[in-house]
Parts: C-alpha cells; structure tokens; sequence
C-alpha cells in the first residue's frame, strides 16, 4: 500500500530544474532555465543590504509590506491606466508559482474544469491537481503559437470551463498575444462566466514596437481576472521569490486564505528592497527592452546559421527552436528530449525539451527545444565557441 496521495503521482520532477541540475553537473552552459547569469542593479542590491541591517528580519503584514503594496499600485497605474486598492486588491506572495498555485486553489475545486494554452509552464498543470480539478489543454502550435478562435470557443463551449490560464509574454515560444487575441479570451469569459488567471512575468520584454496588454485592462475583465506578475524576470532576481497578485476584493480574499496558511509572508527584506525596485525610473525599462533586444539580436542569427530553425521572439527571452534539419544532417532522432541530453553530452550547452510545455501530447515538442538567453556577453561568446564543435559535425 503507498502512503502517496493518489493526485501526486500524477505530477513529476521538473523538466527544467532537472535538466538544469544535470546540465551544471557536466559544466554545461546553461541556456534552459529562464535564470539570468548577471546580477541585479547595484541600487538593488544594496537596498536588499540596507533592509537587511536596519532590520527587517522578522514577519511582515502577510499580504505584503504595506510600502510595497502601495508601489505596486502606482506602478500599475503608471504602466496600465488603473489603480488597484493596495489593502484589498495586491498580494504579495513567495514568487510567481507560489502566486499561481495561491489563485488556482482559491478559485477552483474538485472536479472544476480549467482550460491551460499551452506549450504552458509546468507549475499550472501541478497547481491544477493541487486543487483537484481538470486541465483542458489548448495547443497553440508551432512555428507561430497563435490562438485559433474557433478551438478556443469550443473549448469553451463543451468543457464547463472555472477558468482559463495563460501567460503573456509567452514562455516558451516568446509570443506577444495581440489584443484582438486577448479580447477573445475576454469575450469568451464574460460569455461563459470563467476566470481569467493571466501571467505576466515577461511584461517589460516586449519588442519590434508590440505593447504588453493586461487582460484585466479590457471591458468586463477588471472583476474576473488574477493579474500575477512579479521581480525575477524584470530585475534579474529569480531567487528573491517575489511576486504578487492583483485582483478584485472577492478574489483577493480567496487567493489571501491560501496564501497566509503556506507561506505566511514572502521574505521581508526582500520586500523592503523590491520597493526600490517597483520605483525605477522609465530609463531602467528603457534600457532593460535595448538589453534583451540586444542578447535576442545576437543569438537567434547564431542558433539559424547552425541549421536551427529558431524564431525570433517578440517578447520573453525565450525561442523554440526546430532541430530537424540538424537531426537530419547528424542521423539523430526528433526526440527533443534525447537531442537536450545530446547538446550536453557533445557540445556543452543547455537547453530544455519543448515536450515538457505540452501535456496533452508531448509529441507536439518533437523535433523543438527552447533556448533561453538572459546571458552575458562573456558567456554567448563561450557559446559560440562550443558551437564551433557543431559546425565541424555539420561541415558547415
């Protein structure tokens, strides 16, 4: 007999935390984990060192230091147009996936259906079994990852659906979702009477002129959607674990309950810092857009001259990449996960399988790996020197 609850089995160790764990212990270089290998801003750093001295060591409001929470709102409105109540609409939280898994069990139950556009990020479908409800799975396919209205109102119309999840800028395939896409989640939610849970990790890595576009921002959507976003991506802290969540008073009190019974508070000096942060000028954004536009100019062309078939993203810092023409020229499978531990084995660089994104059918990854490329100059010129090994395999 197995003490295991039943719904656990279902959820597995992360592909990318896994991979990344052997992909350093071979002295790979790490372009799978979406974790930048440069710090944050020396402003930031010593507000976490300021915070940390004049002591804010112990429990904070378990919703969030009040200062930060008033940030958050006037960074919302400066970006986005409204202002959300910091006392009863901003929640701070243990990082985006704490976030997550807070919003999906304050809204959805057993037996609740939830519809998951994916390639999506692993921690949905993980929160999802967490509350015990059903993942209704969306594939966007690629090369383009686009939404098809029709497929998406049929999910709608035949699964009962609680609520959708979806995030934008997209990780893994570095989509923008465009406004009319988004207004077709927003129809389709009003009409259906589903929540939206809507990740916005990537909002200030947006290229090519897009705009990032909070679904919450359109008509009727301000009551039914949990906006999450949070530090890591925009401010190169990934092992802060701040994030937050802003929602409406019903659904802020929900995702509270989970919140304070898991984690309590997410770390205080830390919170003490982000306020900081939150604050940056529009020059850091403004910079932080050149940074990766940057980085994404200098790898995609580098991944297409090898034979990779790697689109150039239009936010995020992420590509999927199409490895067949490769496979092809070395007489290697389409197996994205055996072509991952390939690139480690033989060329010393890191990527992650697509087929981890796509739970409904993992075949939909075949021949796909995705490259992530928050990296240093100094490291994309050690990557270009690995591929050099490549070359020579290729003739090329």
């Amino acid at each position: 007999m197995s003490f295991v609850a039943n719904r656990i089995g279902n959820i597995h160790e992360s592909v990318i935390r896994g991979l990344t764990v052997y992909a350093n212990s071979k002295g790979a270089i790490n372009l799978g984990q979406g974790s930048p290998d440069f710090g944050p801003p020396e402003e930031l750093v010593e507000a976490a060192v300021e915070a940390l001295r004049s002591g804010f060591n112990q429990y904070v409001p378990t919703w969030g230091l009040p200062e930060l929470r008033e940030a958050i709102s006037k960074k919302t409105e400066r970006f986005y147009g409204f202002l959300p109540n910091p006392d009863t609409e901003v929640t701070v939280t243990c990082g985006v996936t704490e976030a997550v898994i807070s919003a999906l069990l304050a809204v959805v139950g057993t037996g609740d259906n939830v519809l998951v556009l994916e390639p999506a990020h692993e921690n949905y479908y993980a929160g999802i079994i967490f509350a015990g409800a059903n993942a209704v799975w969306l594939p966007l396919k690629p090369p383009n990852f686009e939404l098809n209205a029709s497929e998406l109102r049929k999910a709608f119309v035949e699964q009962d659906l609680k609520a959708v999840i979806f995030n934008t800028p997209h990780n893994p395939s570095g989509r923008v979702f465009s406004r009319e896409e988004l207004q077709l989640i927003a129809d389709l939610c009003q009409e259906f009477d589903v929540i939206a849970i809507s990740d916005e990790i990537y909002e200030h890595m947006v290229f090519d002129g897009l705009k990032h576009i909070p679904i919450a921002t359109l008509d009727g959507m301000a009551d039914r959607t949990i906006t999450i976003t949070g530090l890591s991506k925009t401010y190169s802290v990934t092992g802060w674990r701040i994030g937050y969540a802003i929602a409406q008073p019903e659904l802020t009190t929900a995702l509270r309950k989970v919140h304070d019974f898991t984690t309590i508070c997410a770390p205080s000096p830390l919170q003490k810092a982000a306020v900081t942060a939150i604050n940056f000028k529009q020059s850091y954004y403004d910079w932080l857009e050149h940074h990766y536009l940057a980085r994404r100019e200098r790898i995609i062309p580098m991944l297409n001259s090898l034979g990779f078939k790697a689109p150039s993203p239009s936010g995020a810092y992420y590509t999927m990449a199409d490895f067949s023409q490769i496979a092809d020229a070395l007489g290697l499978s389409y197996n994205d996960s055996d072509f991952s531990y390939w690139m480690i084995k033989h060329l010393g660089i890191g990527t992650i399988p697509a087929g981890s994104f796509y739970k409904s059918d993992p075949n939909l990854g075949l021949a796909h790996v995705r490259f992530a490329f928050p990296k240093k100059d100094e490291t994309l010129d050690r990557v270009e020197e690995r591929f050099e090994k490549l070359k020579k395999m290729l003739n090329i």
